[in-house]
């Protein structure tokens, strides 16, 4: 796959220049842009619509955090650890529970209007796998809008952020293994960013699916213009369903709070039978990745498109979650009298770019945070709304380490003429091509990967989107990408084969990750795989999955730490 999307030229195209570069504008772009800015540094803050297009914005449920007098950060660890079916970094986990909770108070402290008791606590929910109450959460079912709302505002606050709306980033701008920014379309117009630290904030992949709770910008742009630069990305198997997505013809891709199951409702079959208490002894609460396929399965014996969730017996449902409550009525559906229609939707990546302790790639001034990230704290299936949590722990952990690192010789520009690559495209050049057929193959491609990379996987469905995502990738090969459109299909195009890969490796069934041909969980298999853009991949059609021959796998294996 080619390195760049778009012929470029640095010398001739306008340079917006500052300290640091973020990318994204979530939980995570927004808290590594403040926490840049308060120590001084001067920020781009890069977004491909408005500063609040975003997945936080759309998040419900909350944010984790053990604040209960029956808590603590040992048992969310727990928590943690079991919702992630054996993959979850224990240390990156321990450092993020124990963190966390400064970090929400901080965002208290400067605005965030969370919801309290009587006397002045947090109140707190409970969610799936979670042993205590400890969600926090704002206006019953609107926190992700909180979140962002009260970001958003001390962003604005900070004069050395210059946000940059309207602004798709294309591709990163590497000179001897560093970033050093980006190339981008800035309404519309090709310029280039230039930062001596660049931070991916980039969110996910739901948009890769047919059915989704993520907003339009999720197409995994961001992880594979970072693979495309010869980042590690890591866990790409790894995609969470959500279970409970509201399933009603014409209805937005809304999704109903895991929250509402943690205040007692209850899932139903077709038949209006409760069937969660006969798979797990969770029932309702169980980890994501239980209750999505259980729902699934369930949808596939009834012959319905859809099941319910009964929220008639929370008695107040409408007034603990308002939104959701108001959103169904549009829909003709009385959440405190009617079932709602619901169906498993993509919802989160788990895995991402290969990250540390801090936020730091293997590329040498590139860092990630938020769902564009894999730290190893999700594991193979995320605990509920730990998302909002890891974002503003590495969101803070990414800017420290950029701040302390400001000094380094190490990091000083390389000279404007090491990113010219028209001296390069003037042998090699893309060619310039209007494609009339973008919109309906990236329709086509979110099918295929609904039906073969979605809750259920199989090595010969697997073979086959590989196949004919490879084919379609080739046909693309050599060819500029001039058009937002055309640049979503790329990393589209990307995303789905780094997730289609690491599905077909990895030869069993963990977290969000179920094989049928390989329903165990395997004690072999209890490791992270890697990928890297200049490893090659070879496929053994006969057995249905890859070499396991060092000369033709493009995957590592990282061990667990455990």
């Amino acid at each position: 796959m080619q390195r760049y999307l778009m012929n470029f030229d640095t010398r001739s195209l306008p340079v917006y220049e500052a300290e640091a570069l973020v990318i994204g504008s979530g939980v995570a772009g927004l808290t590594t842009a403040w926490h840049l800015a308060r120590a001084g540094k001067s920020v781009l803050l890069a977004v491909r619509d408005t500063l609040f297009d975003s997945n936080t914005n759309k998040a419900q449920g909350g944010i984790a955090a053990s604040f209960g007098s029956d808590d603590n950060p040992a048992l969310h660890l727990e928590d943690t650890l079991v919702a992630g079916a054996g993959l979850t970094d224990r240390d990156i986990a321990k450092l993020v529970v124990t963190e966390g909770p400064e970090d929400i108070r901080l965002l208290a402290a400067h605005g965030a209007e969370f919801d309290r008791t009587a006397d002045g606590r947090l109140a707190l929910g409970r969610e799936g796998c979670h042993c205590r109450h400890r969600i926090v959460h704002a206006h019953g079912d609107a926190t992700g809008a909180e979140v962002a709302r009260a970001l958003n505002a001390m962003v604005a606050q900070e004069a050395r952020v210059r946000p940059l709306e309207h602004c798709y980033v294309v591709d990163l701008l590497v000179h001897e293994g560093r970033v050093y920014g980006a190339t981008a379309l800035l309404d519309g117009k090709k310029v280039v960013l230039r930062a001596r630290a660049t931070v991916l904030a980039t969110g996910g992949t739901g948009r890769l699916f047919s059915k989704t709770t993520n907003p339009e910008g999720a197409t995994g742009s961001g992880l594979a213009m970072a693979w495309r630069a010869g980042a590690e990305v890591m866990d790409m198997e790894f995609v969470q369903f959500h279970p409970t997505a509201l399933a009603l013809e014409g209805c937005p891709n809304f999704l109903i709070s895991e929250a509402v199951r943690g205040a007692g409702a209850v899932l139903r079959n077709g038949k209006g039978e409760r069937f969660m208490p006969k798979y797990h002894p969770m029932a309702e609460l169980a980890p994501r990745d239980v209750v999505a396929r259980c729902i699934f399965k369930e949808m596939q014996e009834s012959g319905m498109d859809h099941a319910f969730l009964d929220a008639t017996g929370i008695g107040d449902a409408a007034q603990k979650f308002p939104m959701i409550a108001e959103t169904c009525r549009q829909y003709g559906v009385d959440i405190e009298r009617d079932f709602i229609p619901i169906a498993p939707a993509a919802h989160y990546m788990m895995g991402g770019v290969h990250t540390d302790a801090h936020g730091r790639t293997n590329l040498a001034g590139l860092y990630a945070c938020g769902e564009a990230a894999c730290t190893g704290l999700q594991g193979a299936n995320r605990l509920a709304s730990n998302s909002l949590l890891e974002g503003l722990v590495f969101g803070r952990r990414a800017a420290e380490d950029i701040v302390a690192a400001a000094t380094c010789a190490e990091t000083q520009a390389a000279p404007r003429a090491a990113f010219c690559a028209e001296l390069f495209f003037e042998e090699h050049g893309l060619r310039e091509a209007a494609f009339s057929d973008t919109a309906r193959l990236n329709r086509e491609t979110q099918v295929l990967m609904t039906q073969y990379l979605g809750i259920r996987r199989y090595a010969p469905g697997i073979l086959k989107a590989i196949q004919e995502l490879s084919r379609l990738s080739s046909l693309r090969e050599g060819y500029a990408a001039e058009s937002a459109e055309e640049l979503d299909l790329r990393g589209r195009l990307a995303a789905d084969l780094l997730i289609a890969r690491a599905a077909l490796r990895r030869r069993e069934s963990r977290g969000a990750h179920y094989r049928m041909d390989y329903p165990e969980k395997s004690e072999k298999w209890r490791h992270h795989v890697l990928d890297v853009k200049d490893e090659q991949v070879a496929l053994d059609e006969e057995k249905g999955d890859m070499s396991d021959g060092n000369d033709v796998w493009s995957g590592r294996a990282l061990a667990v730490m455990a």
